[in-house]
């Protein structure tokens, strides 16, 4: 038999989950989507630029093997454009480029190679 204070843990428990789903929920799409390299480092482009709107353009990845033919180091390059931001002139760069580093499929180096300033 459940006493009063488990019940009133379990209720609270209840409540912050659905509290945390309903947060989730704003920040993450609610359809699945593709999670290939290049759709990460894109993801990576975006977040490491909060509040920019950053159009996807081209991805490209190269790929190194290991001896064993597992994949070791993945190279990925993407390129965006910035809609909201004229394309000469100002501080902020209209077209935005980041190259993403993944060793044994964990992200190891992020860098822009284009923008986000001039």
């Amino acid at each position: 038999m459940l006493t009063i204070a488990a019940l009133s843990a379990l209720s609270l428990g209840v409540t912050a989950c659905g509290q945390l789903n309903e947060r989730l929920d704003e920040i993450r799409p609610t359809e699945i989507r593709n999670t290939g390299y290049s759709d990460r480092c894109a993801d990576y482009m975006r977040l490491s630029y909060p509040g920019a709107t950053i159009d996807v353009t081209i991805q490209h990845v190269d790929v190194a093997n290991t001896e064993n033919g597992g994949l070791g180091l993945l190279i990925v390059d993407v390129q965006g454009v910035r809609p909201d931001i004229a394309a000469t002139g100002g501080f902020l760069a209209h077209d935005v480029a980041a190259r993403c580093r993944f060793q044994n499929g964990i992200l190891t180096e992020f860098r822009w190679t284009k923008g986000p300033g001039r």
